[in-house]
């Protein structure tokens, strides 16, 4: 297992690494937007941003759907990785695969910190009224619920056949998740909600459930994406993330 294929590395800033944040993007998303981040960061901070299939260097192969096999794929790559003390952020579809992670391979993770995602155990979930819309209609109802397709091209077809597929496939893994939690992580939670997102607030609480450490629970200005979009909420993540791995 290749890890920086699943989970490459920002830009390095020429200082040894002695500690490291792992990013697990929303559907949809590849590394671009979150290497952005590497110039908010002290330069000892390892930041590493996850790749699933289907995008960016990894275009020509096939979305994944299934959460089994998302899941042992991260969990090699990040064994595969020098050992360092690790706060796993989770976005979205990210929140899911960093819960499953940190449960998987806990050893190195100091923190677990997760946005715009409802715990698991929430609930069935099911985006098949999206999933079964023609591309420029599924585009413009997935920027309309999430802000996640850039505007710039919900009337650009070239980059929309580039941009959907992988985005399908991320909202089918979403709903591969199992209802079933497991046994919850022994570590530090923190978990970020925007108060325009629409996320049900049984479901926000019920990260409380997933940990046998200490929770603390953000509301911050904006909707889903305001974690990329909002420099002031960006800032309270990286402090929480950094917070994690003092």
């Amino acid at each position: 297992m290749n890890p920086d294929i699943w989970l490459p590395a920002a830009p390095p800033t020429g200082a040894a690494a002695t500690r490291r944040l792992l990013i697990l993007p929303h559907a949809g998303s590849g590394t671009a937007a979150w290497f952005g981040w590497r110039s908010l960061l002290p330069d000892d901070v390892d930041l590493r941003v996850g790749r699933l299939p289907g995008r960016e260097t990894r275009l020509a192969e096939q979305p994944l759907t299934s959460a089994a096999d998302a899941m042992h794929a991260l969990c090699a790559a990040y064994r595969a990785l020098p050992p360092l003390p690790t706060v796993v952020f989770g976005h979205s579809l990210g929140a899911l695969l960093a819960r499953g992670l940190c449960a998987a391979a806990p050893h190195t993770v100091r923190a677990l910190v997760v946005s715009g995602e409802v715990a698991p155990g929430s609930g069935s979930r099911s985006h098949g009224d999206v999933l079964g819309l023609p591309d420029h209609e599924f585009a413009i109802e997935v920027h309309k619920r999430w802000g996640a397709v850039p505007p710039q091209i919900l009337d650009a077809p070239e980059f929309l056949s580039i941009f959907l597929p992988p985005l399908r496939g991320d909202l089918a893994l979403v709903d591969s998740f199992p209802e079933e939690i497991g046994e919850s992580i022994d570590m530090p939670l923190f978990v970020f909600a925007g108060v325009e997102d629409d996320l049900d607030e049984v479901g926000i609480q019920r990260w409380k459930s997933h940990t046998n450490g200490a929770v603390k629970l953000f509301r911050h200005p904006g909707a889903h994406m305001a974690v990329l979009e909002d420099p002031a909420v960006t800032e309270l993540v990286i402090n929480a993330c950094l917070g994690g791995l003092l």
